[in-house]
């Protein structure tokens, strides 16, 4: 071993990212590294670490892995331009989380004055929603089938900014869920049904062919599955099981229209 290659135990304690996730990296082609030791044993060069360096930058601006893979592989851009990339995104996410602490602000300042802000207000502090932000999961889900081909395929072809705009849409869809369900509307009202046709199609269009039956899978693996369950009820608790029954009114509604 060279000085500059590194094992993936030295990486691991000098970036915080487990041993566990890079052997997943190299094991999807993320991130494998340059050299084996004669042992066996992974050696990362110092090109592999200016690679993982852009990967946990990605995923700390919020992209699935799937989609940094994309963006990584794109022959269009090089170092520099994923570099001057990121540094726009990251300036996006600090012009938000700038006005999401003044909206805080405003929260304060009316508390301090006997003030009671109205529910519309208050949703501005819940700007900053998370995303569906599941592509690194979506093998567990369709395994080696063909929504998961389509979605590979689709994703491959995205860039940066067509993510940005997906991830737009993911939280547009979102936050009109959680506004309704705050509104007091019942998973079966039509508007909210509507809303669960809105994700169908936003999945249909961006990933993979969703169907109805397709859209109840994965509403029941939102229920199943903690980590994906909680990005909902992070935005607010009971969100999850809401756009689960919402989704299922929806593909019933489509079901009596066919007959």
């Amino acid at each position: 071993m060279t000085t500059s290659e590194h094992t993936v135990g030295a990486i691991a304690e000098l970036t915080g990212v487990s041993v566990r996730t890079l052997h997943h990296y190299d094991e999807i082609g993320l991130l494998e590294p340059s050299e084996r030791s004669p042992a066996g044993y992974r050696l990362y060069s110092a090109d592999d670490l200016r690679r993982l360096q852009r990967v946990l930058f990605y995923r700390e601006l919020g992209f699935g892995l799937d989609a940094i893979g994309a963006i990584l592989a794109d022959p269009a851009r090089g170092d520099a331009d994923r570099l001057e990339e990121q540094r726009a995104l990251l300036l996006q996410r600090i012009e938000r989380q700038r006005a999401m602490v003044a909206a805080i602000d405003r929260e304060l300042h009316a508390r301090r004055l006997g003030l009671t802000l109205t529910p519309r207000e208050r949703l501005e502090i819940l700007g900053g929603t998370r995303l569906e932000d599941r592509a690194d999961r979506a093998e567990e889900r369709f395994g080696g089938s063909e929504l998961w081909e389509q979605r590979r395929r689709r994703a491959s072809a995205y860039s940066a900014a067509d993510w940005a705009e997906i991830r737009d849409e993911q939280a547009g869809i979102h936050q009109r869920l959680l506004d309704a369900m705050n509104a007091g509307l019942p998973a079966g009202d039509p508007a909210v049904m509507d809303l669960a046709e809105e994700h169908r199609l936003h999945l249909h269009r961006r990933f993979h062919d969703c169907g109805h039956d397709v859209h109840r899978g994965l509403a029941r693996a939102y229920l199943a599955n903690e980590r994906v369950g909680r990005n909902y009820d992070d935005m607010a608790p009971g969100l999850s099981q809401y756009v689960h029954d919402a989704i299922m009114a929806n593909a019933d509604r489509a079901q009596r229209q066919r007959l």
